[in-house]
């Protein structure tokens, strides 16, 4: 049976278990009208998905939320993917693809779910369109507005780096370091080196004099308290910018060391693992300490970790 309600195609065969709807995306009250000049039941458990979306904070969150509803509620294994691209709207019982179109934001890309869909559960599915894209709206923006802050904070490293002068065998061991210890944190790595990139914003309102002084190990207390105030400089960049917690807090203390003798005079354990992962990776490669220095500053694994990518990046950092 075919039907065209409001430039939205309709055809259904209930018999062999055969649909497709295309063409416009249906109002809900166009869905209504549908389901009931031909006696369908719309099966609206899928507006309890509103509930689920409500309690993620990111797209990844989501879209896990989302195949995580169908499992539970419907016992059904989906796979959905997401394209900033295409505006298809096509939906049959094998694949869903559903344009995110936006009263604010405009057309905001497509997601295609694949599966296993009944004609009831779709209609439920158009149903709930509108509250579905004003639930995950918001992530889409925020994920490319995270998109574009990680470029700005990447190009923003890479101006640093013109001034710490570091060459590229000493910036990929501080990588090779940072990513070492979120292994064995069991920290995402990627976000890792995010945070290894974030972490030095605030050298930016360090005078040249002082840095370079800093760079060459040639300075007294007061220079050293100076210099790490750059830390206060950093939060104050990234707070403005509405950047993660997490980011936040490992630039403000990335400086902190299980002594308690850091800018911040913090405990071992209000000291954050990645800040900790940060500092002694800045340490060794930026402010070259030695491995006496690093004593009793950082975890002893830390250190063990840290020593065994020395040892086969064959630096001479270590002679005390």
């Amino acid at each position: 049976m075919e039907k065209i309600l409001n430039d939205t195609y309709y055809f259904f065969d209930l018999e062999n278990d055969e649909f497709e709807i295309s063409g416009q995306i249906p109002k809900q009250d166009d869905v209504y009208e549908f389901a009931m000049e031909f006696g369908i039941a719309i099966d609206e458990k899928i507006f309890d998905l509103l509930y689920e979306l409500l309690k993620t904070y990111n797209f990844e969150q989501a879209k896990d939320k989302i195949a995580e509803f169908f499992k539970k509620r419907y016992g059904k294994n989906i796979e959905l993917n997401y394209s900033e691209e295409g505006q298809n709207f096509k939906l049959t019982k094998n694949k869903l693809e559903i344009p995110i179109l936006s009263k604010n934001s405009g057309n905001l890309g497509q997601i295609t779910i694949t599966g296993e869909f009944t004609l009831n559960e779709v209609l439920g599915l158009l149903a709930f369109y509108d509250s579905f894209v004003s639930a995950i709206e918001g992530f889409i923006l925020g994920q490319r507005l995270e998109l574009l802050l990680r470029s700005a904070l990447n190009t923003l490293f890479i101006a640093l780096n013109k001034r710490t002068r570091l060459s590229e065998k000493e910036l990929s061991t501080m990588e090779k370091i940072a990513v070492e210890l979120a292994k064995y944190e069991n920290i995402d790595q990627e976000f890792c080196l995010i945070a290894l990139r974030t972490a030095n914003v605030g050298l930016i309102g360090v005078r040249d004099e002082l840095f370079e002084k800093i760079r060459l190990g040639v300075y007294n207390a007061d220079e050293w308290n100076d210099y790490l105030r750059h830390v206060d400089h950093g939060y104050e960049i990234l707070k403005e910018l509405e950047v993660q917690k997490e980011l936040i807090d490992v630039c403000l203390y990335h400086h902190e060391v299980i002594d308690g003798t850091g800018p911040k005079k913090l405990n071992p354990n209000e000291i954050p693992p990645l800040a900790l992962i940060i500092g002694i990776s800045e340490s060794i490669v930026l402010l070259k300490w030695t491995e006496e220095l690093l004593k009793n500053k950082y975890p002893e694994k830390y250190i063990d970790i840290a020593l065994n990518i020395l040892k086969h990046e064959e630096w001479e950092l270590w002679k005390v």
